[in-house]
């Protein structure tokens, strides 16, 4: 579906509330039902159903009434939610042109407030060229289904997850900025897409780079799954950029070592079609198990279970615990409840490290999934400051009004003026009031009048001219002019 960002400016808050009620009655309905929109929403019926035709009529929502009434989002109603949350966040203010699109994603060139352009990945799982996503993908686990807009926004966070760790590890990757529902909004990389070069000047460089960011790759403990030249950007200095990172998995994967193999013959394949360049070194994923960080168990990724992590850091720290226990032989009992508490410690250091990142993909989930009371009611209290500075001015004006008078009768009171000429200055006084208000009434009362007159008109029953009530009207004055003859 085509994203039209121009429509977003004439979204009104009682309809972004309701976006994002649908959103969260979704977690358990493929349809949501009216009267569940009406509840989370807080809103009254007739507010939710003036907000669902606008939406419905701008395709941000699809109606279905076979076994109830309900609506559910589209990715454009997604799309949205979104974007309102970035430009809240202030990290998006202008949307512009699409300049790629995939099998699995679109990508649009945005702004920031300062004009800097950046990279909007919209995630777009379920179209019909790329539907195999429980066989291909594993971001529904344990679940047995799931909706395309909760596997999209699945994905998102995923790809965000390994970019952010892959950029503070100085991978040649685009800079993680923010990421909403199933967008990631990254910095724009400078350059052109592998496919599209049909010359390298220097291929055998090229080669080796590539061969080495694999390498380097699985030295941290993932491998990408879908190296090749459709998720690479090389610019004029051929610099090598690296891109789409969902379908990355761990070293410990069962299938790691054929993924591994795959990634190396796409990029041998497409050098010998395209470049005509043959090498003969190649690396293999059995001469590179040692590790240099273990970056599948920072960002959790396929493949790496509880089981995996135990032994892992067991192996991690074999040296270690042998090097404890001849220390353990010869020191005392109490020493060795330290090293005990120690280790403990220790451990539990390591586990709050691996939670860092997952709390922090919950919290941001958490708070996009709760309805955005903030937005909703900023307008609202923006009305309510103003008719409370309306009142302040107001009674303000009253009490100006006030004061030239007690000054006016403490002054009286001082020069001992005569009742009578007091008299006659405060009835000169009030006279232009009096007008005015009697003006006033005699407006009212007008309007009033024509008002009424407007409704008697138009609620008077119209006759056809040759009904029998015109025709006994018709008679009866006949009848009264001849008696006056």
């Amino acid at each position: 579906m085509k994203l039209d960002a121009s429509m977003m400016k004439y979204q009104t808050a009682n309809e972004f509330r309701v976006l994002v009620s649908i959103e969260m009655g979704m977690k358990n309905h493929e349809i949501v039902p009216t009267t569940l929109i009406c509840s989370i929403s807080g809103l009254k019926i007739g507010l939710v159903n003036k907000a669902l035709r606008s939406l419905h009529k701008n395709k941000l929502v699809h109606h279905e009434a076979k076994s109830y009434d309900g609506f559910k989002l589209t990715y454009l109603g997604y799309d949205f939610l979104s974007l309102k949350a970035m430009s809240h966040r202030e990290t998006v203010s202008a949307v512009g042109k699409q300049i790629g699109v995939g099998k699995e994603s679109d990508i649009f060139l945005v702004a920031d407030q300062n004009g800097e352009e950046l990279c909007l990945k919209l995630h777009r799982l379920g179209r019909t060229s790329f539907r195999a996503i429980k066989n291909k993908r594993d971001y529904m686990k344990h679940r047995k289904a799931a909706s395309w807009l909760y596997m999209s926004r699945l994905a998102a966070i995923k790809e965000y997850a390994f970019m952010k760790a892959l950029y503070a590890h100085d991978f040649p990757v685009p800079k993680p900025i923010d990421h909403s529902r199933h967008c990631v909004l990254m910095s724009l990389c400078k350059g052109y897409p592998m496919c599209h070069v049909d010359h390298v000047r220097h291929p055998g460089k090229v080669y080796n780079e590539l061969m080495n960011l694999i390498i380097r790759l699985a030295q941290h403990g993932l491998i990408h799954c879908d190296f090749n030249e459709f998720n690479l950007m090389i610019d004029d200095e051929e610099n090598i950029t690296m891109i789409d990172f969902p379908q990355m998995v761990s070293t410990t994967h069962e299938n790691a070592e054929f993924y591994f193999d795959r990634d190396v013959q796409c990029i041998r394949t497409y050098f010998e079609r395209r470049y005509n360049f043959i090498a003969d070194y190649y690396p293999k994923f059995s001469d590179y198990n040692d590790r240099v960080y273990n970056l599948d168990v920072e960002v959790e990724a396929s493949g790496f279970n509880k089981k995996a992590e135990a032994t892992l850091e067991q192996f991690i720290n074999r040296d270690e615990t042998e090097a404890g226990n001849e220390a353990d032989t010869i020191e005392l009992e109490g020493n060795d409840n330290i090293s005990d508490e120690e280790d403990e410690e220790d451990e539990q250091e390591r586990k709050d490290q691996l939670k860092e990142m997952r709390k922090r993909i919950l919290e941001q989930q958490r708070a996009e999934n709760t309805p955005e009371r903030e937005l909703v009611s900023l307008k609202r209290d923006d009305t309510e400051e103003k008719e409370d500075l309306d009142f302040i001015l107001q009674e303000g004006d009253d009490s100006d009004d006030e004061q030239p008078s007690d000054t006016k009768t403490e002054a009286q009171e001082g020069e001992d003026i005569p009742e009578d000429e007091a008299e006659e200055a405060e009835e000169a006084e009030e006279a232009p009031k009096k007008l005015k208000k009697k003006k006033k009434a005699q407006a009212n009362a007008d309007i009033r009048y024509k008002v009424k007159k407007n409704l008697a008109r138009r609620n008077k029953p119209k006759l056809k001219p040759n009904s029998n009530k015109n025709r006994t009207k018709r008679s009866n004055r006949a009848l009264i002019k001849e008696d006056r003859d």
